[in-house]
Parts: structure tokens; C-alpha cells; sequence
């Protein structure tokens, strides 16, 4: 008897461990696919569901930025006689990810062509949480801070920070991504 109970705790350790190590090459492989997918510039799918649609039109808005510039979606720019795509990028001030652009983003921007005037910082948190972040923002873009559900987060369907657009002169998404460097290159095409 108990050399039966000896030989069922070796089976099930033996199977243990085999299955311990079958876990642990499947996680490797996962995390080598993750990173190949990462330099891809290719999101994973359950991102990629919520990022804006290219070819979309935007809801009509009209907001007032920190700087008391006046926006609205019929004139993108705020600005006459300016052409090209109006950057607009979301950040929440909850938001891990959104933290880690932050720096890569004000970098783009401030060699993005078009300059502060084609670029818009759209900020989401309480006032009292969004002060680094404008702050960060304010020398390479126009800024408007709203709680989370606000009228440009609305038009634009946001639905995951950050979020990086390229608004179109018509009000029709050029291009949606989830982070700076899938930025860069969706700007050389648009």
C-alpha cells in the first residue's frame, strides 16, 4: 500500500513539474510574439478595437482652449490660410500609459510640422490632477482640459487613453493610433 501511495505522489509530481515547464516555454513564446508585434508597429486586436476608424467624420464641436483660442470641428485649426492634418491628442491623468507617451509625444510635436497652432492636447482628469500634464503639453500645443466624458472626447469617440488622431481639414479622421511612434508612421502617409 505504501509503495502505491509513494508511486501515485511521484506521477503526480513528475506531472506537476511537466506541466510547470510546459507553462513556462508557452509564456516565453507569448512574450516573443508580443514583442514582434510591438515592433511591427502593430497593436494586439483588443487595442486595435478601440482606436477611431480612418475615414470617420468627427461630431461637431466647439471648445475654447487655456490659451483662449476658440476651436471648432468647420475650422480645425483655429487658424486661417494653415493646411495639413490637426494633431489631436488625449491623455487622462489616471492613465499609466498615458504618462509613458507624454515625453515621446511632446518630442514628435515639437518637430511635427504645422507647429503649436496644428496641434491640440486634449487633457481628461480633475483640474486639480492635470496641472504636469498641461504643463508638459502647453509649449507644443493648445490645450483643453475635460473631465472624461467632455465634448471633444465625445465628437471623437474616445474610448482608450492615450490616443493619438490626425484630423483631416473636412473633420475626417486621417488616422488613429495608440501611441507615438505608430504616430510617426501614420504621419509619412497622410
Amino acid at each position: 500500500m505504501d509503495v502505491v501511495l509513494i508511486a501515485a505522489v511521484v506521477v503526480v509530481g513528475v506531472l506537476g513539474g511537466l506541466n510547470l515547464l510546459l507553462m513556462l516555454a508557452v509564456l516565453r513564446r507569448l512574450r516573443e510574439y508580443d514583442d514582434t508585434w510591438a515592433r511591427s508597429g502593430m497593436d494586439n486586436l483588443a487595442q486595435r478595437r478601440f482606436l477611431p476608424d480612418a475615414g470617420t467624420r468627427v461630431a461637431d464641436f466647439t471648445i475654447t482652449t487655456l490659451d483662449g483660442a476658440e476651436i471648432a470641428l468647420r475650422d480645425p485649426a483655429g487658424v486661417s490660410g494653415v493646411d495639413g492634418p490637426l494633431l489631436v491628442a488625449f491623455f487622462a491623468t489616471g492613465c499609466p500609459a498615458c504618462h509613458d507617451e507624454l515625453p515621446r509625444f511632446v518630442q514628435y510635436a515639437a518637430t511635427a510640422p504645422g507647429g503649436r497652432e496644428r496641434h491640440l492636447a486634449v487633457v481628461s482628469g480633475a483640474p486639480d490632477e492635470v496641472a504636469d500634464v498641461v504643463e508638459a503639453v502647453s509649449p507644443v500645443a493648445r490645450v483643453v482640459v475635460e473631465p472624461d466624458e467632455g465634448p471633444v472626447t465625445t465628437a471623437f469617440g474616445v474610448r482608450r487613453w492615450p490616443l493619438f488622431v490626425l484630423l483631416g481639414q473636412d473633420g475626417t479622421i486621417l488616422a488613429g493610433v495608440g501611441g507615438v511612434s505608430a504616430l510617426e508612421r501614420q504621419a509619412v502617409s497622410v
